[in-house]
């Protein structure tokens, strides 16, 4: 939790004291690889943070899962719309490995509001941050080609090769595994 610590105070600009007091409202949770941290018609009530592991978003459409998001490390791992709108959401959330998080529940974060002066601040890039996330992600499909969204997905998190399996990267950017390993071959073919 420390280096989390650290990202608050040098990322966000939150104090010293302004973290500690924001760290003590959560709950250090573990999740093994399979197990979901959230599931669809579940209603999301805690902000789950991770400090070690991966995890993968997906909703079901037409009977097939279809990959959403990959959360890694610091990243805030849990359906945000349905968080906000407090009702019942179609994202499931499941560990690609053994995760160690920390959630804080909606009784907690009503009281970081009141006390924690660095809160709004953090809340406000929080917001932003998956605002440009979500707007990125739609406009990616939008205007790129399924190699320029997976160019794009390398460049801006090169640990997802690694991480995560190739179909589940294949359905993130909207095209079959088979279509992704022609992608591939023809970018190792131009290297």
């Amino acid at each position: 939790m420390d280096a989390y610590k650290g990202y608050l105070v040098e990322e966000i600009g939150m104090t010293n004291n302004d973290a500690d007091l924001f760290l003590s409202g959560f709950e250090t949770v573990q999740y093994k690889k399979g197990d979901y941290l959230q599931v669809t018609g579940d209603k999301c009530n805690v902000v789950r943070i991770i400090l070690q592991g991966c995890a993968r978003g997906f909703v079901i459409v037409n009977g097939k899962e279809v990959t959403t998001n990959f959360y890694f490390e610091h990243d805030h791992c849990y359906d945000y719309i349905n968080y906000l709108k407090q009702q019942k959401g179609n994202l499931t959330i499941q560990a690609l490995d053994n995760i160690e998080a920390i959630e804080l529940s909606m009784e907690a974060l009503d009281f970081l509001q009141s006390e924690v002066i660095g809160f709004h601040r953090m809340s406000h890039q929080m917001f932003k941050m998956n605002m440009i996330q979500s707007e990125s992600q739609r406009l990616n499909f939008i205007i790129k080609t399924p190699k320029e969204r997976y160019l794009t997905l390398l460049k801006n998190n090169k640990q997802v090769i690694s991480r995560v399996p190739q179909h589940q990267i294949a359905s993130f950017i909207g095209i079959s595994a088979e279509h992704l390993s022609r992608i591939r071959k023809e970018i190792r073919n131009a290297e």
